[in-house]
């Protein structure tokens, strides 16, 4: 098995460039001006460039709510607060992102007084997330600096969005909110939170101090859930249950070469089939997809006869607009040969269709997708149930749609964190917005699943999701939520 360390960019950042205290003095990387010039560059860009700009908003909702985004932001008190006022929120996509230079991130993130808590976050429920501390593990968080829980989580909403009409983006998030509204609160000093604790309805009120940056990541590190993190730091990881005689299948993540997947997922099934287990449990809740192709081989393990494995891709621009800020994973500007082996590839596989004026992949782009997917001959027969949630984008939303339209599962969890019949996928670029060094990242296509011609806006819907009162109980008692409902659901099953 491979191990696969995955932090977010704020941890990365946290980690490598904090060496004091938070400081009062104000941030010198750049002014709000120059924040605010360019995001309105990249909005531009974004309406060029984009494969779908204008999937969930018209054009001229797009132009005003920009302009009122950028004159709240206009109005923060400080370039930390400006993040609640991002505009790439009104393009409702999971791919679409903007993020902050290495030295103006570490510069940036080491002015802030963090929030000294970790936190749950579930369906608009807070509780503590780590022990030890002055408010006890499992208390609810009521409100902090006298804002909700529902106005703070909708605070960070400009930085925490799915595809489309999808609500389950906190999923991913969660973790980093003392640092989310933290950057809401950059300069104070205290906390002042409300809480309860389990099974009492009084109110208490505890005032904090801030954390510094360095107290803040090692909370970070002691937050008690997940509690999967072995799991998660694999690409795949496989555990057996004898108990329940299930098989527990971790897949972080579909950008996978096909040898070695195919190597994990037999050996995988192999073994459940060897030792005559009669349930499979499949965790994609953490996946930020990959390959399709992929997806649908992992699939191939659940099936017992062929299936139809169809998907295209489509874009209204086969063209590199904005070149001039255009640059590569390393920073590097775009060349001339660059950009016209990026055209050509493009050109060659995209022809446009004059009915709708979308760019539509051809047979060159569709070569050697199997279509027609046979079973593999290690298939499972048994029960399968698959863990999603707002994590699982991508192509790991194209197999929890896979097992639920051949209904050869159950989904177990919440709606996936992008589109059950489109998202965007593929091709990236990227561009380095010259006042502030942000790079904003571009998909350049959109995926369409089941030749799909419409889009609900909506993720794969869950089966089964873990009542409310039931996960806040998983989670005070340090178990994982989905995964302890999901193996609850088999023990009755295997009553009955």
């Amino acid at each position: 098995m491979k191990l696969r360390f995955k932090i977010g960019a704020a941890a990365i950042l946290l980690a490598s460039g904090f060496t004091a205290a938070a400081q009062d003095n104000a941030f010198t990387g750049f002014t709000k001006e120059d924040m605010i010039a360019d995001f309105r560059l990249a909005m531009g860009i974004l309406k060029a460039q984009h494969p779908h700009p204008y999937k969930f908003i018209d054009s001229a909702s797009y132009a005003r709510k920009v302009d009122s985004l950028l004159q709240r932001m206009a109005g923060a008190g400080n370039v930390q607060e400006c993040s609640r006022y991002s505009p790439i929120q009104l393009i409702r996509d999971v791919h679409t992102s903007i993020a902050y230079s290495d030295d103006n991130g570490r510069e940036l993130y080491s002015k802030i007084n963090f929030l000294p808590l970790q936190v749950i976050v579930e369906r608009g429920k807070m509780l503590v997330n780590i022990k030890g501390e002055a408010i006890p593990f499992g208390a609810e968080i009521v409100s902090i600096n006298q804002m909700t829980v529902s106005e703070m989580l909708d605070a960070i909403a400009g930085s925490v969005y799915s595809d489309g009409h999808i609500q389950t983006g906190i999923d991913r998030v969660y973790p980093d909110f003392y640092l989310r509204f933290s950057m809401l609160n950059a300069t104070r000093k205290t906390f002042d939170i409300a809480y309860r604790l389990p099974g009492s309805n009084s109110i208490r009120n505890v005032t904090l101090p801030y954390a510094t940056p360095q107290k803040a990541f090692q909370s970070k590190s002691q937050a008690v859930l997940p509690c999967n993190l072995l799991q998660r730091s694999y690409f795949i990881y496989r555990d057996y249950n004898s108990a329940s005689e299930t098989g527990i299948l971790t897949v972080n993540s579909f950008n996978l070469q096909e040898p070695y997947a195919y190597k994990e997922f037999s050996e995988f099934f192999k073994e459940v089939n060897k030792r005559g287990y009669k349930n499979v449990i499949i965790d994609i809740r953490n996946n930020g997809g990959g390959n399709p192709a992929i997806s649908a081989l992992l699939y191939s393990f659940l099936s017992c006869k062929p299936f139809r494995n169809e998907y295209n891709y489509r874009t209204k621009n086969t063209q590199i607009a904005y070149a001039e800020y255009a640059i590569d994973d390393y920073g590097r500007k775009l060349s001339e040969e660059d950009i016209r082996n990026t055209t050509n590839f493009l050109y060659q596989r995209f022809d446009k269709d004059s009915a709708t004026g979308f760019y539509v992949g051809n047979a060159r782009l569709k070569e050697g997708q199997l279509e027609n997917f046979p079973p593999d001959k290690n298939a499972f027969s048994g029960n399968v149930y698959v863990l999603t949630g707002g994590g699982t984008v991508s192509a790991a939303t194209y197999f929890a749609s896979l097992v639920q339209k051949n209904k050869r599962g159950m989904i177990v969890g919440k709606e996936t964190g992008s589109g059950e019949q489109a998202t965007t996928a593929a091709w990236f670029v990227k561009y380095m917005l010259p006042k502030t060094k942000s790079v904003l990242t571009v998909p350049m296509s959109e995926l369409y699943f089941f030749n799909a011609t419409t889009d609900s806006g909506r993720g794969v819907i869950p089966d089964q999701e873990v009542p409310l009162p039931q996960f806040i109980d998983f989670a005070r008692a340090g178990q994982d939520p989905e995964l302890s409902y999901a193996l609850e659901l088999i023990s009755k099953a295997g009553k009955k």
